[in-house]
């Protein structure tokens, strides 16, 4: 059975979207494992003490706006102390409203794990306050080394992924487990130390083979932008197993991940487990965009926060072909409507440039010129106004994901 501290991100998301509600609010267990039942009025206290440990996680001023912990903080101060909805947050923070979901639940986990030594535990909960504390305490401790390791460590993930896949064999056999692993993409390094992936994937695979005994543990590794993701998924046997190993391996993989920058779900069904693993990619391609308006340079900014591209902005060939000197481009972008020079000809010095001869162009016009833009030598072609899911996947059809696109 899910304890208290078990279910605390789900009682947080619950007690965050009432937050200006005192009925709802004022009924959430967190009134109680936060000792606030003797408050005079136990909704208002409860949303002091959230709002509270919410501006606790600002991150301080000198580290980079655009970093993943000053996101997580201002997703919950704009969603939850603020009230914004997720267009609003999303249009605020140029995300997908998918990513902001996905950040959200990171965010909340964040927030979880900031308030989880202070729950009030009753002797039901298997634990008492000191010794959550203590625990937390000493798996901050243990996990510092990864927090402090730099953006050099990254892992190839489908070598750790075939190294973990030999190690769990002898344990599915021995648990009569069959393990289906579907086709590997290629897949862009990971962000994460080789170390903390290999034990990761060991605690999720290890966890679905003891959860599945006799059955089929089917595997599956997708790219997602600039994530890489990973579903385990097994049906239930018919005698559902009681194994606390099973939650803690869980636990475990699901902390190492947050440390990690990543996040691990638990979805279930009445006879389907399925767990998904989130991880985030160590590289952002450079992508050189020319053109001369300077609003469409912002909207493509926007368009690639946070996803696997870094725009190198331009608003004419000269500037483009410095900036390329100075971080040579993946893929470039390129507008033929400019006052000043013939995009058409920018196209073909492009083309013929030793700098950029060998880049994939995506050719984003109002005009409808595709089959003339392909045959001038235009990898993509894309027409104004275009959208976020139309420039990425452009984007990510000039440059596939993989060793071979390097």
């Amino acid at each position: 059975m899910a304890t208290a501290a078990d279910r605390l991100p789900a009682l947080l998301r619950s007690a965050l979207r009432h937050l200006y509600d005192p009925l709802v609010l004022g009924s959430n267990p967190l009134v109680s494992l936060l000792g606030l039942t003797g408050a005079p009025d136990p909704a208002s206290a409860l949303r002091q003490e959230l709002t509270r440990a919410i501006r606790s996680l600002q991150p301080d001023q000198d580290l980079p706006a655009d970093s993943k912990v000053w996101r997580l903080y201002e997703i919950l101060l704009f969603r939850y102390v603020q009230r914004q909805s997720q267009l609003e947050v999303a249009d605020q923070l140029g995300l997908s409203i998918r990513h902001l979901g996905r950040l959200e639940t990171q965010a909340i986990q964040v927030l979880a794990d900031r308030l989880r030594p202070r729950l009030r535990l009753s002797s039901d909960d298997g634990s008492a306050p000191a010794a959550a504390s203590e625990e937390a305490c000493t798996l901050k401790d243990e996990l510092a080394w990864l927090s402090q390791s730099g953006p050099a460590e990254t892992s190839d993930p489908a070598a750790v992924l075939s190294a973990v896949m030999d190690l769990v064999k002898p344990m599915a056999a021995r648990h009569a487990v069959t393990l289906d692993l579907a086709p590997c993409p290629p897949l862009m390094p990971l962000a994460v130390h080789p170390v903390a992936l290999r034990q990761i994937l060991l605690s999720l695979f290890g966890a679905a083979i003891r959860g599945a005994p006799g059955r089929r543990v089917s595997i599956a590794v997708t790219a997602r932008g600039a994530e890489a993701e990973v579903r385990v998924h097994f049906d239930r046997p018919e005698q559902p197993v009681t194994d606390a190993s099973i939650a803690a391996s869980l636990e475990m993989a699901r902390r190492l991940a947050a440390t990690s920058g990543g996040v691990l779900t638990v979805g279930s069904a009445p006879q389907v487990q399925e767990v998904t693993l989130t991880l985030p990619a160590s590289e952002q391609l450079p992508v050189l965009a020319i053109d001369d308006n300077a609003n469409a340079l912002q909207l493509f900014q926007r368009y690639a926060t946070n996803t696997r591209y870094r725009l190198l902005p331009a608003t004419s060939l000269a500037e483009g072909l410095e900036l390329a000197r100075e971080s040579p481009p993946r893929i470039i972008v390129l507008d033929v409507m400019m006052p000043d020079i013939d995009g058409w000809e920018v196209l073909g010095r492009l083309r013929q440039h030793p700098l950029t001869g060998h880049v994939p162009i995506v050719v984003c016009t109002i005009l409808a010129e595709e089959e003339l833009a392909l045959s001038l030598g235009a990898t993509g072609f894309v027409r104004k106004p275009v959208s976020r899911e139309a420039f990425l996947s452009a984007l990510d059809q000039a440059c596939p994901v993989g060793p071979a696109a390097r």
